[in-house]
């Protein structure tokens, strides 16, 4: 009998988040903590709701955390359609990331985007997720810092399906307020 075929998968939006995650492609396993060289993280993709959503960009000589998962390789159509490849976002499958627990670099996929806008914010759920996330792996308190830094727009829609499934996804977390975790 054969092996799963899997892929490497670096996070370092709201799929850091396991239950975020896992909602999306339950095979996924962490890990642990990587670092991307030579980027920075902005909430400049546009997402279908107007707000910014996380990327990387370049940035030379700046690193950012995140977290890597190995994940089926059937499960990929599925995680390609929640991130949007496609539709703002492409998918590097060779994306360079060091492993803290063993410092080599792993080849991962990532998703980018394709445009960004330096003028569009996160939602407050939104960046609330990343943030859970963060802290959820132990990645560092300067990095959670600019999170908690990044300013944010309230979404005033309630009703939002992206919103109720985020909050879910903290709450199977133990967050109960996810404002808590903006640090404001």
């Amino acid at each position: 009998m054969r092996g799963r075929m899997t892929f490497h998968y670096f996070a370092y939006g709201s799929n850091m988040l396991p239950s975020r995650l896992l909602d999306r492609c339950p095979s996924a396993k962490l890990i642990g903590v990587g670092f991307a060289a030579n980027v920075g993280l902005e909430f400049s993709k546009t997402s279908k709701d107007g707000s910014g959503k996380a990327t990387l960009a370049p940035l030379s000589g700046s690193t950012v955390p995140g977290v890597i998962f190995t994940i089926d390789t059937a499960e990929r159509p599925a995680l390609d359609k929640h991130e949007g490849l496609g539709l703002g976002y492409r998918r590097d499958d060779a994306f360079p990331v060091r492993a803290l627990n063993s410092g080599e670099i792993v080849e991962t996929s990532t998703y980018l985007a394709t445009s960004r806008d330096p003028e569009l914010m996160p939602f407050d759920w939104y960046l609330a997720t990343v943030i859970a996330g963060a802290l959820h792996h132990g990645i560092a308190e300067d990095h959670v810092s600019l999170l908690r830094d990044t300013a944010f727009v309230e979404d005033i829609d309630s009703d939002r399906p992206t919103r109720s499934v985020a909050i879910r996804a903290m709450r199977d977390h133990g967050i109960d307020d996810f404002r808590t975790v903006l640090g404001r």
